[in-house]
């Protein structure tokens, strides 16, 4: 079917008027703008969470693979400073794995663009991770 508003999809009104076809969206500038700047700030956080997220997890995992300096540790070298930061970059990558999803919703003039059984099930992931 067409793709809705998102802010009809959560349940709020929207000031622009819609249509059923995807072609003919009809945005004021402001709210296209306003996509723009949003699609840009996906973007760039991708581009640079992603990568450091990424390399933030090697590194913890090469430190936990070291070997305990006392025979009588705990196989895993993290402390607790580490574990925190491992649950943080967790965290981050969950929701950067989910943000091409809204980046593609920005880019669509914040309306839906893929299948709609992927919305409710992206947005959870995207916002349960924050």
């Amino acid at each position: 079917g067409p793709p809705w508003p998102l802010g009809n999809h959560l349940g709020t009104s929207r000031a622009t008027s819609w249509t059923t076809s995807r072609t003919t969206t009809s945005m004021d500038p402001s709210s296209t703008m306003s996509s723009t700047l949003v699609l840009t700030i996906y973007a760039l956080t991708f581009a640079v969470g992603f990568p450091a997220n990424v390399f933030t997890l090697a590194v913890l995992v090469a430190k936990s693979r070291r070997r305990p300096v006392a025979p009588d540790l705990l196989p895993v070298n993290l402390s607790s400073a580490d574990l925190l930061l491992l649950n943080l970059t967790m965290a981050d990558l969950l929701l950067l794995v989910f943000l091409p999803f809204k980046m593609a919703e920005a880019a669509a003039g914040m309306t839906w663009p893929l299948p709609a059984a992927l919305c409710p099930v992206a947005n959870f992931c995207f916002y349960s991770s924050m």
